[in-house]
C-alpha cells in the first residue's frame, strides 16, 4: 500500500496533483489561522468539570443552579494619586463611572461597587456612593470602580476592556493614574500578550528549524523542502482544530494552539528527516533519485507509522482528562501528528520528485556518509565499559531527580506574565492601597439565614480580610458573602487556604459553595492531579505495549520505559530546582503532566527508531553488536532530530508567559538530556549488557560471534 502511494505521490501527474491539493489545504488552512484567536477560551471556568464546587457556585450565580445565566467576570478601575485625591479627582472618577455606563459596552453590567456605602472597619473610611464613585481606600490615595463583564459573550472581554481603557485615556487627568485590572482586566491582558506571543512564536520556530536544517544539510533547497511540508501540515492542523471549536464540539485555548505549533514543526520536522536521511541512503545504492525517493517512503514508513502512532495514542490518552484544557488538548495535537505523517508521506516525497537532483544543489547528491562522525568512537566507548557507563548515567539522573523535593508554590490565573501589563500594574497599585483580595473576592454562596454566621465565622479567619454579605443576584435564591483575602488572590498561596475556607464554611452551610477566582484556581489544581494520576500510568501502560508489539519482546519495553521514566524524573527535579528553588517562582499547575506526555512520546519515538535498527541488526549478527552497529548508524540523524525538537520547544522560552517558559524549557532540556545521555548512552550499554536476553521471550536469530 506504502509503495502504491509512493509511486503515486512521486509520479509525474500524481506529484503536481499532490502539492495542488496540499496548496489549497494551506491556503484554508491560513485563513483559519488569521482567525484562531477569535474562537480560542480565555477564561479559566469554562474549562473546569461540573460537578467541581467553583463551578456549581459560579451556575448558582447564574441562574439559580440552572446554568442558563451568564458568567460575569469583574474589571476593576483603580484611580491613583499618590499625594492623595483631591475633590476634582473624585468628581472626574464619578462622570467617569456614569460615562462608562452610558457606553452600553457589549455584555458588561451596570457600573458598581462591590460594597455598600456604610461598609467600614478594615477598609477605612469609604466614600458615599456618587453616580458610579466606588470605595476610597483608608490613606485616600485610591478609589475604585467596578463592573462585569459577560464571559459567554465570545469576544466581549477583551473588547470592553478596551473600549473601557480606550475611554479612561480620553478622559485622562494629570497626576491621576487609571488602571483596568481584576479578571477582566487580567483576562484581557493575557489574550493580548498571547496574540503577539504566537506571532513571535511562529516566527522563531520557522527561523530556527529553518537554520538548523541548512547546518544539516548545508542545501538551501533541501532544508526548505521539510519546512514547507511541516508549515503544510500545520496549517491543515490549525484549519481543522478552527473547524472544531467554532462548530462547538471542542473548547481549546491559546496555549493549545501554541502547543500545536511546536509539537508539528518538532516532531514533523524529526519525521522529515528521518525519511531524507532514507532518502539519501538509498540513493547512493540505486543512484537513480525517483527509484530512491519510492523505496526511501516504503523502506520508512514502518518505523515514522510505529513513532507517530505512539504520540498520537499517548496524546488521545488526555480524553481521559476532567479538565477541559487538557481533556480537548489531547485531540488537538494528535490532529497535528496525524496531518504530520500524511504530509511526509505525500507532500514531501511530491516535493522531492518534482525538485530532482536540484534539490541537493549547490552540490550533487549524495548519500549519507555511513558510520562517519563521532559515533564510532562512541561506540567503542560503551562496548569497553558499558557497566560503568550504566551505573554512571543511573547515578546521575538519580541526582537531578532529587530537585522534585524542593518545595514550591503553583502558578494560576492571573500570575506568569513577565513583562508589566495595565493589569498587572493596577493589581500593584490596588494591593498598595486595599486589601491585596479585592481585586479578586472569594464569593460564599450560601442560604440567607446562615449569611451573617457565615460572614462573622470567615471574618475571624487569619487568612481572611473582610467578609461581607453582597447584593444577591435575583432568582438565585441565595445569598453571597464576599470574602477578601489578606494575601495576593492570584497566588498559589491564596489557592491553599481555599480548603480551610471551605471547611468553614460547610461547618455552618453543609450545602454552601465557594467559587471565585482563588477557588478556580484550586480547584483547576486538584483536577489536574486527578488526571496526572490516572493519565500517567495510563500512558506508560499504553505506550510499553505498544514497544512490545513492536519490539516483539518484553524485557527491551521494560528497560526502555524505566529509562524513560528515569529520565523524566531527572528533568522535572532540574526544572522545578531551577524554577522554585533558585528563580523563587512556583511551577505552572500542569508542567508535571504536559512534560511527562511530551518526553515519554517523544522519547519513546527516538527509542524506537534506534532499537528497530538494533533488532535488524542483530539478524546477522549477535545483540551486542547489532546495538553498536544501530548506534553508529542512526546516532546522526537522531541526535540532528533531538537537537531541533529540543530547540522548537525552547522557542517557547521567547514568550512572555511563565507556564509556558517553563513548559518549553523543561521539554527542551528533557529531549537534550535522552538524545545525548539516556538514548546515545545508557540505552546502548544495557542493552550490550543484556545481549539476547534483550529480545526476551522470542530470540533473535543470529550467526555465531566469529
Amino acid at each position: 500500500m506504502i509503495a502504491r502511494l509512493a509511486a503515486a505521490v512521486t509520479g509525474r501527474r500524481g506529484r503536481w496533483l499532490t502539492i495542488a491539493a496540499w496548496l489549497a489545504i494551506g491556503i484554508a488552512g491560513y485563513l483559519a489561522h488569521a482567525r484562531i484567536g477569535d474562537v480560542t477560551a480565555a477564561g479559566q471556568a469554562s474549562f473546569l468539570p461540573a460537578d467541581a464546587e467553583s463551578t456549581r457556585a459560579l451556575a448558582t450565580l447564574r441562574g439559580g443552579g440552572s446554568g442558563d445565566g451568564v458568567e460575569e467576570v469583574p474589571a476593576v478601575i483603580v484611580f491613583e494619586r499618590p499625594l492623595g485625591l483631591t475633590r476634582a479627582d473624585l468628581g472626574a472618577i464619578a462622570a467617569i463611572g456614569g460615562g462608562l455606563g452610558r457606553l452600553r459596552i457589549v455584555g458588561a453590567s451596570p457600573v458598581l461597587d462591590p460594597f455598600s456605602a456604610q461598609a467600614r472597619g478594615s477598609l477605612g473610611e469609604v466614600a458615599r456612593l456618587a453616580h458610579g464613585v466606588g470605595p476610597t481606600s483608608r490613606n485616600g490615595r485610591a478609589a475604585l470602580l467596578m463592573l462585569a463583564l459577560n464571559a459567554d459573550d465570545r469576544g466581549a472581554i477583551v473588547d470592553g476592556v478596551r473600549t473601557i481603557r480606550a475611554y479612561l485615556a480620553a478622559h485622562a487627568r494629570p497626576g491621576l493614574a487609571a488602571y483596568v485590572t481584576g479578571p477582566a482586566g487580567i483576562a484581557a491582558d493575557l489574550e493580548r500578550v498571547a496574540g503577539e506571543a504566537g506571532q513571535t512564536l511562529l516566527v522563531a520556530t520557522l527561523g530556527l528549524v529553518l537554520l538548523l536544517l541548512l547546518v544539516v544539510y548545508r542545501a538551501p533547497v533541501l532544508a526548505l523542502t521539510p519546512l514547507l511540508a511541516v508549515a503544510a501540515a500545520y496549517l491543515a492542523a490549525i484549519g481543522i482544530a478552527y473547524l472544531l471549536i467554532e462548530a462547538g464540539w471542542i473548547t481549546v485555548n491559546t496555549e493549545g494552539t501554541m502547543l500545536l505549533l511546536v509539537l508539528v514543526f518538532g516532531a514533523g520536522t524529526d519525521y522529515s528527516l528521518l525519511l531524507v536521511h532514507r532518502y539519501r541512503e538509498e540513493l547512493g545504492q540505486r543512484g537513480e533519485t525517483a527509484a530512491a525517493l519510492r523505496a526511501a517512503v516504503a523502506e520508512s514508513a514502518p518505523a515514522l507509522a510505529a513513532s507517530a502512532g505512539t504520540v498520537i495514542a499517548a496524546m488521545l490518552v488526555l480524553l481521559l482528562a476532567k479538565l477541559e484544557s487538557t481533556h480537548w488538548l489531547g485531540p488537538i495535537l494528535a490532529i497535528g501528528i496525524a496531518a504530520m505523517l500524511l504530509s511526509a508521506f505525500t507532500l514531501l516525497p511530491a516535493l522531492l520528485a518534482a525538485l530532482g537532483d536540484r534539490a541537493f544543489w549547490p552540490a550533487r547528491p549524495r548519500a549519507n556518509p555511513a558510520g562517519g562522525g563521532r559515533w564510532p568512537a562512541v561506540a567503542r566507548v560503551v562496548s569497553r565499559r558499558s557497566g560503568t557507563i550504566a551505573f554512571a548515567v543511573v547515578a546521575l539522573l538519580a541526582v537531578l531527580a532529587l530537585g522534585n523535593f524542593s518545595h514550591h508554590g503553583t502558578i494560576g490565573f492571573g500570575q506568569g506574565e513577565t513583562t508589566p501589563t495595565d493589569s498587572s500594574r493596577g493589581t500593584e497599585a490596588l494591593e498598595r492601597n486595599f486589601p491585596a483580595g479585592l481585586g479578586s473576592p472569594l464569593a460564599a454562596v450560601v442560604e440567607p439565614s446562615d449569611a451573617l454566621e457565615v460572614a462573622a465565622r470567615l471574618e475571624r479567619m487569619p487568612s481572611v480580610e473582610l467578609a461581607v454579605p453582597a447584593p444577591t443576584p435575583s432568582g438565585a435564591g441565595k445569598a453571597v458573602v464576599a470574602v477578601i483575602l489578606r494575601g495576593d488572590p492570584y497566588s498559589g498561596e491564596a489557592a491553599a487556604v481555599v480548603a480551610d475556607i471551605r471547611d468553614k464554611l460547610h461547618s455552618v452551610d453543609p450545602g454552601g459553595l465557594l467559587g471565585g477566582i482563588p477557588a478556580e484556581n484550586y480547584d483547576i489544581e486538584q483536577t489536574n492531579a486527578r488526571d496526572t494520576r490516572l493519565i500517567v500510568p495510563s500512558v506508560l501502560i499504553l505506550v510499553g505495549l505498544i514497544l512490545c508489539l513492536v519490539l516483539r519482546a518484553l524485557v527491551a519495553p521494560a528497560y526502555l520505559m524505566l529509562t524513560v521514566v528515569a529520565s523524566f524524573a531527572a528533568t522535572l527535579g532540574l526544572a522545578t530546582f531551577a524554577f522554585a528553588a533558585i528563580g523563587g517562582e512556583g511551577i505552572a499547575f500542569n508542567l508535571v503532566l504536559l512534560a511527562f506526555l511530551f518526553l515519554v512520546a517523544l522519547g519513546v519515538d527516538y527509542n524506537i527508531f534506534m532499537m528497530t535498527r538494533a533488532r535488524e541488526e542483530a539478524r546477522s549478527r549477535d545483540t551486542p553488536d547489532g546495538i553498536l552497529a544501530a548506534l553508529v548508524t542512526t546516532g546522526g540523524v537522531v541526535t540532528g532530530a533531538g537537537l531541533i525538537l529540543a530547540g522548537t520547544f525552547a522557542t517557547l522560552t521567547l514568550l512572555p508567559l511563565e507556564e509556558l517558559i517553563q513548559i518549553g524549557a523543561t521539554v527542551a532540556v528533557g529531549v537534550l538530556l535522552d538524545t545525548f545521555v539516556v538514548r546515545a548512552l545508557l540505552i546502548p550499554a544495557l542493552t550490550y549488557r543484556l545481549g539476547e536476553r534483550a529480545w526476551w521471550p522470542r530470540s533473535v536469530r543470529a550467526k555465531p560471534h566469529q
